[in-house]
């Protein structure tokens, strides 16, 4: 059984990498932020699958995302999705990292509540992305560092984050809340939703919304000054079904829609949607 599963891992990651470069964009892999978060939908909701899990995932699988976020084009690529989970301490997903200082098995035992520092990689945006950004030059990668704190009460987990740049990407604050229910729950499918909204500072704002007078010049663009305020809110789903106990697929599907000045800029307003779409299938492994 080992060598059948090595040998699968093995004819994978073959398949993967000899796939035709205009079918799979590997640059985009690990450092896209519309594939991260495509893949993130599915993350995020991982604990409430299977609480207690102690495992790495790894995935791979197309995802659909708008070219940028505010875009109303959208892209096709590969996705990776990357979870490790080491006991109830430890939880890094594709760009995020937490660590349970209160928890099941935390430094401080808590059966419900969790919460500790986060670290988490937002690679930005480049004006190549798309047509639309053109003469808005580009978002440096940010580091964010934060905490988190969350509950869980049943199927229903109650979660908070608090990020801040310090790699001077977009020197934002953010603040994000969810709701994650588990809807269903058996041996070998689980289902849950989730309803998230972002909070975010002005510096974030003007980073990826706002539109400098250099910027309007070279853009064609109304300058735009952002206020801080609620960036988006967003409803998202995901599911696993287990044909193995190494292998499984995963599907997840989100709406989100931009809010405040994250929808009011003239950059979404009229060369974007202020609602967007991600859809995102991936093929799992379990070690």
């Amino acid at each position: 059984m080992k060598l059948r599963n090595n040998v699968a891992v093995v004819a994978l990651g073959t398949a993967l990498w000899s796939a035709p470069a205009s079918a799979i964009d590997f640059n985009n892999v690990f450092g896209d932020n519309i594939f991260n978060d495509t893949a993130g939908v599915f993350t995020e909701m991982l604990d409430t699958f299977m609480p207690g899990v102690t495992n790495i995932r790894l995935g791979f699988g197309p995802a659909v995302g708008p070219e940028f976020e505010g875009g109303d084009h959208y892209k096709t690529g590969g996705a990776a999705l990357i979870s490790l989970r080491y006991r109830d301490i430890l939880e890094i997903d594709n760009n995020n990292l937490r660590i349970n200082v209160f928890g099941r098995e935390g430094w401080l035992r808590s059966e419900n509540f969790s919460a500790g520092p986060l670290v988490k990689l937002d690679f930005g945006r480049d004006e190549k992305d798309a047509l639309e950004l053109t003469g808005l030059g580009d978002v440096g990668t940010s580091l964010e560092l934060g905490v988190f704190a969350a509950y869980t009460m049943g199927p229903a987990r109650y979660r908070v984050k608090l990020r801040q740049d310090v790699a001077g990407g977009h020197s934002g604050f953010l603040i994000d809340g969810d709701i994650t229910l588990a809807v269903y729950r058996s041996e070998d499918m689980s289902v849950a939703a989730r309803i998230s909204s972002t909070w975010a500072s002005s510096d974030y704002m003007n980073a990826y919304f706002g539109v400098t007078a250099a910027q309007s010049a070279a853009s064609g663009l109304a300058v735009f000054a952002a206020s801080s305020g609620i960036k988006d809110v967003t409803l998202s789903t995901g599911g696993e079904y287990r044909f193995t106990d190494r292998w499984s697929l995963a599907l997840n599907a989100s709406f989100s829609r931009l809010m405040s000045d994250a929808k009011k800029n003239p950059l979404v307003s009229t060369r974007g949607s202020a609602t967007q779409y991600g859809v995102g299938v991936f093929a799992i492994y379990t070690f």
